[in-house]
């Protein structure tokens, strides 16, 4: 072979390698408010039962009565990982911010993701004190190898300024550090667009939620609020889709109607298997 031909062998390697990773498919964890109702009886039985139906790991904020040295134990002997922390912003403000930095080092993981805010309607300043905080955060984080994200609810979607949704907002002042956990079901309740936004917003999600757009529980039973169910408005067949070819590492599987019982784990975990690109 000659040599031109080797490069544009390499060359066309590369390339295939590239896309290889872009479109892989991301892996399923779960949220431990999903069943936190259950996880507050029983935290190992419940992740054993989760580590059962397939999901290779876990979010959580809540660690009951857990150290992070005892949290990373536990998982381990289960067999899932720490995809991410998922705190609120006072988590971040100094002086707790080391001790945070330090039990996401302890517990395993390398990312942390604000959990909640909800700021003014009317006034900016509480979401630029948000901004600062993040950013801040980011800065010192990521010379410690840890990631800080940002999880949306429907407020930032609901909550315009200038003409702007909050999310847009916020994402024009975090500094590119800030990474975002994507939740299209919240987003999709707000009357927005989830893949006009990814599409606006690309390869910064290396964690999204996958929580169902249910409008209306009333009526439903354990299995029937999962993801794809007959009330969900998420389509989830293209959303999953275009996760895998931005680069998404983590479906975190949130359904929330009921926490006292897995089975819409169960039924969100055969519908995303369904719905993921082979």
């Amino acid at each position: 072979m000659t040599r031109a031909g080797r490069i544009a062998l390499v060359a066309w390697a590369v390339a295939w390698v590239t896309t290889m990773t872009a479109y892989a498919a991301p892996r399923m964890a779960f949220q431990v408010y999903a069943v936190r109702d259950m996880c507050a009886k029983d935290f190992a039985s419940t992740l054993k039962a989760a580590k059962a139906m397939g999901y290779e790991g876990v979010e959580t904020g809540r660690f009951y009565g857990r150290d992070a040295k005892e949290l990373k134990a536990l998982l381990d002997e289960v067999g899932l990982e720490l995809v991410a922390l998922q705190l609120y912003p006072d988590s971040l403000v100094e002086p707790k911010l080391a001790e945070t930095l330090l039990f996401a080092h302890e517990a395993g993981t390398r990312r942390i993701n604000v959990a909640w805010f909800k700021g003014s309607a009317e006034n900016p300043r509480d979401w630029q004190l948000l901004v600062d905080v993040v950013n801040h955060a980011s800065e010192v984080a990521a010379k410690e190898g840890v990631e800080i994200g940002y999880h949306n609810h429907d407020q930032e979607f609901r909550i315009r300024f200038d003409g702007k949704t909050v999310c847009e907002w916020l994402f024009e002042r975090f500094s590119p550090l800030v990474k975002q956990e994507f939740d299209a079901g919240w987003c999709v309740l707000a009357g927005e667009n989830p893949h006009a936004w990814l599409k606006s917003h690309p390869h910064r999600n290396p964690t999204v939620h996958v929580m169902p757009a249910i409008a209306d529980e009333k009526g439903l039973r354990p299995g029937e609020a999962g993801v794809g169910s007959s009330r969900d408005r998420v389509d989830w067949r293209r959303l999953l889709a275009e996760y895998a070819a931005d680069g998404v590492e983590w479906l975190v599987v949130k359904p929330v109607a009921f926490p006292g019982d897995c089975a819409d784990l169960r039924a969100s975990a055969a519908a995303i298997r369904q719905y993921l690109p082979k």
